[in-house]
């Protein structure tokens, strides 16, 4: 199936096939441009084909899992897009999972068209809002376009919350970030739990260290802003 539409183009993976169907109407009528793959390796071959600007990603697909389709993503850099997790499974750790690898959005079925459409539109919107121009920091480097991370020329794999988080950081250069604005750049619609932001940030300043980058400081009831030196303690996160 192919979208016609001039709205956000959406990959539905999906493997069953009346809910594919539903959501691929659904979409379509309020102006996006879907298309659907019923398995994970068939997701990425659209992905290596076409543009989108939004997955929305079943974890429970036949032979590849959603999970595997996450994590071959992340591999190519070239086929990351935002994804909503639309699933049965409620479990913690499958969330808490999928966050890590990068899943913008997570919703457990069963679900509102609605609902799916409004969260599309949100991850659409602010992908395609990207500043143009790269975000500089002594070595490390962010490029909104490609949304590629290097640090010292070489490329840093992060997670996609990761790299939202360094983005927001990293404006202004050198400026102070808000509890407030990093959690927007991460949860529009809200952060799952009063310590997401903390964690995000405990993770992100982490890979950072492992590549001698800069260091994340804490200014407590402020927030959070970077500094070109390393840094030598796991602490300051409790902004």
């Amino acid at each position: 199936m192919t979208g016609a539409a001039d709205g956000p183009r959406v990959l539905i993976v999906e493997d069953e096939p009346t809910l594919a169907e539903n959501l691929y109407g659904y979409l379509e009528r309020q102006g996006m441009a879907p298309d659907v793959a019923y398995d994970g390796h068939g997701a990425l071959a659209l992905l290596r084909e076409s543009v989108f600007d939004v997955v929305v990603l079943d974890l429970g697909l036949p032979g590849l899992g959603g999970l595997d389709v996450l994590r071959a993503m992340r591999r190519e850099s070239v086929l990351w897009r935002p994804v909503l997790v639309l699933t049965a499974r409620e479990r913690l750790e499958d969330k808490l999972l999928a966050f890590e690898l990068g899943a913008e959005d997570y919703l457990v079925k069963p679900f509102s068209l609605a609902e799916v459409a409004a969260r599309l539109r949100v991850l659409a919107r602010r992908e395609r809002s990207g500043e143009s121009d790269s975000l500089v920091l002594g070595e490390l480097r962010y490029d909104p376009h490609a949304q590629a991370v290097t640090l010292a020329g070489r490329p840093l794999a992060l997670p996609r919350k990761s790299v939202l988080l360094l983005a927001a950081l990293m404006r202004p250069p050198g400026g102070l970030a808000t509890h407030a604005r990093l959690t927007a750049a991460l949860w529009p619609d809200g952060p799952p739990s009063d310590r997401a932001l903390h964690d995000q940030v405990r993770l992100l300043r982490r890979r950072l260290r492992a590549g001698r980058g800069p260091g994340i400081v804490a200014e407590p009831g402020r927030g959070w802003r970077l500094t070109p030196a390393p840094d030598d303690a796991d602490g300051g996160d409790a902004a």
